[in-house]
């Protein structure tokens, strides 16, 4: 076994229990083979509701079977729209807050728009520390010192 895996607490929630799935198990008394999820149910409708708009605007699709247009392409984007995450969020949430923010301002400072501060007048309190990272190259730089203890030295070495 190995070092970690004796190490190892395990640790039980009962966030699970608090999350009940909500399911269709049957429709005006006809069972379904399957239980289905809501947000999936929902987001089939949405996704059938999408395709047939792209449909209308785009001409070239009508030429797809009907499987492909009404079942097979809904199911594809509802199952995009329920499994996949984008930066952490749904889809959906996603896309919107992407149009929020494309729709908005570019800049903020403390919830305001930029343009809307004076910055003519801004004097800093304290002092502004500025950090800055510098490479050497530790062969290069014994070379450096080395020339240098030479030349004090007046070359009498002769390099």
């Amino acid at each position: 076994m190995n070092m970690e895996n004796e190490n190892r607490i395990i640790l039980r929630t009962y966030k699970s229990v608090w999350k009940i799935p909500r399911k269709i198990y049957s429709i005006d008394n006809i069972k379904l083979f399957v239980p289905v999820d809501v947000d999936q149910a929902m987001y089939f409708i949405a996704s059938l509701g999408i395709t047939f708009i792209l449909l209308n605007i785009l001409p070239f699709l009508g030429n797809l079977p009907f499987v492909f247009k009404y079942i097979a392409l809904p199911y594809g984007l509802m199952k995009f729209f329920t499994k996949q995450k984008l930066d952490g969020k749904l889809p959906h949430k996603f896309f919107a807050d992407l149009v929020v923010f494309l729709l908005s301002p570019g800049q903020f400072v403390r919830f305001r728009t930029a343009g809307e501060l004076k910055l003519k007048n801004v004097r800093f309190s304290s002092r502004i520390i500025c950090r800055y990272t510098h490479y050497v190259n530790k062969t290069e730089e014994a070379l450096n010192n080395r020339m240098k203890k030479l030349k004090k030295k007046g070359g009498k070495n002769g390099v």
